[in-house]
């Protein structure tokens, strides 16, 4: 007896928390179906192992149309009290009755999936969507309002100035996807936010409009030197990508070179090269003569980039083997190795600076030396002497011993015989 009171009072219990759980689904739109099947076991699909049934969860979904959009509406506006959400926990642990049921945010998820499946035909849901984009669910809100097209992209730019940084992130990363003209404007004013994340992102992004290279060149130039490294090597490498369009922002690319951030000065001056080659090429040859020893420094190593194509500047960057800065002459030896040309002139500078008081310029003297092959095999005494001076630093040895090959392979095999 006791036990049938317990089985009614439970039946009794559950049949409240359904009654609780199911009313609103009494208010909801009627839900669509198709092939006799009602759109949420399809959206249950979109889950499924197998990629054929994901396919054609979607196919049917399509097929639905815009008469799915008013459910899924409904689904998003799902909200779960405390008292909601511990009355599904329950339901989904007993196994008496078999109930599909889900929490809000599964509702959200699902919903958010179908409508971006939809694409333009779920215009109609664009508010609903775009007030997801500050919650969990916002990647996926703001991927939703990318596929619905048009009539998402202004949702977009206003989440640009959302006080979320995560809307404003997400919203920055889709909006670009768009490549739509009218959102440069808006992108541009992001780039004020504090968020590292979202101003890189944008930086980068504008790339995508370089038919607006009139309004984007001149605002990005203003962050060339921001203190923010990344951003400012994001803003060249973008400016880099408008090639000639770009070519306002060369005097601060230029002073950018010389930032302390290698990155940073790399990226510059990769996109001083795709402006103007010759005239990045120049300018840098002529710092090499800068009474400034951070600019004589930043320059000798950006000329690497220029590989045999900066052979111009090998007579100054030989006389900076002679510069007082040690980092000058271990970057001006760097680079001339890059460079590969004029060995007459060359090695015997490059010789030479195997004497130097520095040992950090007499090893890449040494490495650069190897470029030249075996006209570089009067050195090799000099060399032998810089391998062992080395002993135990296995990278730098390893070097060494790669130049060696080059210059003479029967010393380099007499040495690691040994």
């Amino acid at each position: 007896m006791n036990k049938l009171w317990f089985a009614v009072g439970l039946l009794a219990f559950l049949t409240v928390l359904v009654v609780i759980v199911l009313i609103p689904v009494v208010h909801n739109p009627p839900e669509p179906e198709y092939h006799g099947r009602k759109l949420t076991a399809w959206l249950d699909d979109l889950d499924a192992a197998s990629r054929l049934t994901q396919t054609n969860a979607a196919l049917a979904i399509c097929q639905m149309g815009t008469n799915a959009v008013p459910f899924l509406v409904q689904m998003l506006r799902t909200k779960d009290s405390n008292f909601k959400r511990r009355s599904i926990e329950l339901l989904q642990r007993q196994h008496w009755v078999d109930l599909h049921t889900r929490f809000g945010f599964q509702n959200h998820s699902a919903a958010l999936r179908a409508l971006a499946i939809l694409g333009p035909d779920a215009k109609a849901a664009v508010p609903d969507v775009a007030a997801e984009l500050e919650t969990a669910g916002g990647q996926m809100a703001a991927y939703t309002l990318y596929r619905i097209g048009s009539n998402g992209i202004p949702a977009l730019q206003t989440a640009l100035t959302s006080t979320n940084e995560w809307a404003r992130r997400h919203a920055a990363m889709w909006l670009t996807a768009t490549g739509q003209p009218s959102s440069v404007t808006n992108l541009l004013a992001a780039l004020k936010f504090p968020d590292r994340f979202t101003r890189s992102t944008v930086a980068m992004a504008l790339r995508r409009f370089p038919g607006q290279a009139n309004i984007i060149v001149p605002a990005l130039t203003n962050y060339l030197d921001d203190p923010d490294y990344v951003l400012a090597g994001n803003v060249a490498r973008t400016l880099g990508s408008f090639g000639a369009s770009a070519r306002p922002a060369f005097p601060g690319l230029l002073k950018m070179v010389g930032s302390s951030d290698y990155h940073a000065s790399e990226a510059a001056t990769l996109a001083l090269m795709k402006i103007d080659f010759e005239e990045t090429l120049a300018a840098l040859t002529n710092n090499l003569e800068s009474s400034d020893v951070n600019i004589r420094k930043t320059s000798a190593r950006a000329l690497t980039q220029f590989e045999s194509a900066g052979e111009p500047a090998v007579p100054l960057l030989v006389k900076c083997l002679k510069d007082p800065d040690a980092e000058v002459r271990q970057n001006a030896a760097v680079a001339l190795r890059e460079i590969g040309a004029d060995p007459d002139l060359v090695v015997p500078a490059l010789t030479g600076a195997l004497n130097d008081s520095n040992s950090d310029v007499r090893l890449v003297s040494a490495i650069a030396l190897g470029s030249f092959g075996e006209r570089a095999k009067p050195a090799v005494p000099q060399i032998l002497k810089i391998i062992e001076e080395h002993k135990g630093d296995e990278l730098s040895v390893q070097g060494l011993y790669d130049a060696l090959s080059q210059i003479d392979p029967e010393a380099a095999a007499r040495l690691s015989g040994k």
